[in-house]
């Protein structure tokens, strides 16, 4: 592949996601921001630079003891980050079903004001309408799922190092 067929394929893909977001009128907006941010949180989350592993080496100069209590603080400072993007992605995951919904109620009421003013004989007029209804739906829901499960799963995952932790502590002791 050349890099001009991969341009002229971003750029296809480009038109192909704002042709869509058009589609389901000004409510997709907001949900598109609403899954960037989401991806962002869970960006941030995977790709941070904080090395929650215990076997971090660290300057001989001080005590053993001050040592592990670094360590320590620097897992519940990373700890506590994550626990506030996965707050984000849950806030997220709730708030998409709802912009959804009010997209469904923007396009039935497109729906109703096309057939006030052309008359409902004509479907061309109320298909556009119920197909914004459905993709912001649809859209809503996709994102609010996604965001829904990538909690679940990033949730495991800081119960699963919040127990090691725990256990590590009282096998120190």
């Amino acid at each position: 592949m050349t890099v001009d067929s991969i341009t002229y394929s971003l750029l296809q893909l480009g038109h192909a996601i704002l042709g869509f977001i058009d589609l389901g009128g000004i409510v997709m907006y907001p949900l598109f921001a609403c899954c960037l941010c989401m991806l962002w949180l869970v960006s941030r989350a995977l790709f941070s630079e904080v090395d929650l592993a215990p076997g971090v080496s660290t300057p001989q100069t001080r005590p053993d003891w001050l040592n592990q209590r670094l360590n320590l603080l620097a897992l519940r400072l990373a700890q506590r980050q994550q626990y506030a993007d996965l707050q984000g992605v849950r806030l997220l995951a709730m708030v998409a079903p709802l912009l959804g919904l009010l997209g469904t109620v923007s396009g039935m009421i497109a729906m109703f004001d096309a057939g006030a003013n052309y008359g409902f004989h004509d479907p061309a007029v109320i298909s556009a309408g119920i197909s914004m209804a459905m993709v912001t739906t649809q859209t809503g829901l996709f994102v609010g799922l996604s965001g829904v499960l990538l909690a679940f799963f990033w949730q495991r995952k800081l119960n699963h190092v919040q127990g090691v932790k725990y256990v590590g502590a009282c096998h120190a002791k």
